[in-house]
């Protein structure tokens, strides 16, 4: 491949095109966005080569990669029937986006960097943000895996309904719950003084909320079922520390310290796979 098209120049596809220009400098990079903004931002810092606000500027490119909002990819993958690229997305969720693909016309490779931050636009781009990184295929795909390589990420086939029931329980429940938890602090009485006792805890544990509302909500919508039983697995958990609560059960303690052990146990294998 010598022409990738990244359609979508905010976190994701702008910190794409930044790692691709750095591993990859031969490649010629095509930027796609609806912001005249952010397509003149992309130019001036030479970080692609050709850009424009619609598909047609992606007609001669080999890769056409789609980072945008996962609810835009329903009228978007239309517009790519029968193109010559090879496609892929960055979107949260795959079974619906490859149904809706399948539904077009499309031989999507459905794609997702298990990465991300609270940030959105190009100005939070950064070409580190896939070092280490998991980046989940939907099936092998040889070009796409020495791309993925490429910008430090580790490529990993899995089924879109499987990938859409892990992430479910260790992605998209967490940010339903950093909502939840902030609506609740303050929405308390109390929050205009808690509020300024709330540090580095707080902070941990509301970064997810902060994040984009349309992305979220577009995640929510396309993995619905998933998300569901993730959150009953959630409050099961929850109404089991409440009950040793309310009752002042001493072992309280030790489901904390399951909690820290499976913490602990998750950080080792992490640091390993990094």
């Amino acid at each position: 491949m010598n022409t990738v098209a990244v359609v979508g120049l905010g976190l994701m596809g702008g910190s794409l095109a930044m790692a691709l220009k750095r591993a990859r400098p031969e490649l010629t990079l095509i930027g796609v966005d609806r912001d005249q903004l952010t397509l003149r931002r992309a130019l001036e810092r030479d970080l692609v080569a050709v850009a424009g606000p619609d598909l047609d500027a992606a007609a001669a490119a080999d890769l056409v990669v789609l980072a945008v909002p996962v609810l835009a990819m329903r009228d978007l993958l239309p517009r790519l029937a029968g193109s010559r690229a090879l496609v892929t997305d960055l979107a949260s969720t795959k079974a619906e986006v490859m149904g809706w693909a399948a539904a077009a016309g499309v031989e999507l490779v459905g794609g997702h960097p298990m990465c991300g931050r609270e940030a959105s636009g190009l100005e939070a781009a950064d070409a580190d943000l896939f070092q280490g990184a998991t980046w989940v295929l939907t099936r092998a795909e040889p070009r796409l895996e020495a791309l993925i390589a490429a910008v430090g990420a580790h490529p990993m086939v899995l089924e879109a309904e499987v990938h859409d029931r892990l992430v479910a329980g260790v992605s998209h429940t967490a940010f339903l719950v950093s909502a939840a938890y902030l609506l609740s602090a303050t929405g308390s009485q109390d929050w205009p003084e808690a509020g300024r006792l709330a540090s580095s805890g707080f902070r941990d544990m509301t970064r997810l909320a902060a994040g984009e509302p349309e992305m979220y909500a577009g995640i929510v919508a396309t993995n619905r079922a998933q998300i569901a039983a993730a959150l009953d697995r959630f409050e099961a958990a929850l109404a089991r520390l409440r009950r040793h609560l309310d009752r002042a059960d001493p072992r309280l303690g030790e489901l904390l310290e399951e909690a820290r052990s499976a913490r602990r146990r998750w950080e080792d294998a992490h640091d390993r796979r990094a």
